[in-house]
């Protein structure tokens, strides 16, 4: 309770003196910095009236289903992928080369290409995200394959299970709390990633409200969709962390066993 509100005073103070900056002793003009009561209003007219071809809600489940769409298909590929590297030097040896010259390309550097190929679309900034999200998932996957105990997985081998079952059975699960920290970090970077895309190649979404708000001088327009792009960030990654304590579960009740 004590940390709960100790980060609500944090907020508090936050708001405070972004008030104290705008309205309160009027430090900064509006049209540089919105204060927070009419960024809220922006945010309650924003929720009824229709900008930039839909509401508040409308944007953000398109912005949503764009970012799950894209992780999805970033974990998808970077989970296995990882795990593989990780397994079989083969396959590390093959891939790995391949995939260093692709992770220090950043994902807005796709946006262009993305465009082009699937034009202003839900597909278009689907594939930025996913572009995002690949990096964080297949090095957390492959590190937390590869910094397992050996002494385990030969017990395993030893006991008659085969090379696929030890990785299936053995290996995987007990990587779980590494891959699922880097499905994490994925849902983050492709989250950042849409937004950057939507500013630049969409017709709906957060970032496209903020573009459009830009072009007409609208700072409260701007920021209420910062502030509403950070709200989700926020909810989505608490729903992450206790979906991911649950699923783990058994892993902290093990913990206690020993």
């Amino acid at each position: 309770m004590r940390h709960y509100m100790q980060s609500i005073a944090g907020v508090f103070g936050l708001v405070v003196v972004w008030w104290l900056t705008t309205d309160g002793l009027r430090l900064v003009d509006a049209t540089t910095l919105a204060s927070p009561v009419a960024v809220a209003m922006s945010i309650v007219d924003l929720a009824v009236d229709s900008f930039a071809g839909d509401t508040l809600l409308g944007h953000s489940l398109a912005s949503l289903t764009r970012w799950f769409a894209g992780v999805f298909l970033g974990c998808a590929i970077g989970v296995p992928l990882g795990v593989l590297m990780a397994w079989n030097r083969r396959v590390n040896a093959f891939v790995s080369p391949i995939f260093e010259v692709f992770r220090y390309i950043p994902p807005f550097a796709w946006v262009p290409l993305a465009i082009l190929w699937f034009g202003t679309s839900l597909t278009s900034q689907a594939a930025v995200v996913a572009i995002a999200a690949i990096p964080p998932a297949l090095l957390n996957a492959h590190k937390a394959i590869s910094q397992l105990d050996s002494t385990m997985l030969s017990a395993s081998a030893v006991l008659g299970a085969s090379d696929a079952r030890t990785l299936m059975k053995v290996a995987v699960p007990t990587a779980a709390p590494g891959v699922l920290a880097g499905v994490r970090l994925a849902f983050s970077n492709g989250w950042m990633a849409l937004v950057g895309a939507e500013l630049v190649g969409a017709r709906s979404g957060l970032g496209y409200v903020i573009s459009r708000a830009q072009a007409n001088l609208s700072t409260e327009v701007v920021i209420a969709g910062m502030v509403t792009i950070a709200v989700i960030g926020v909810i989505v990654d608490i729903v992450l962390r206790k979906a991911t304590d649950r699923l783990l579960g058994w892993t902290t009740t093990s913990q206690e066993q020993r």
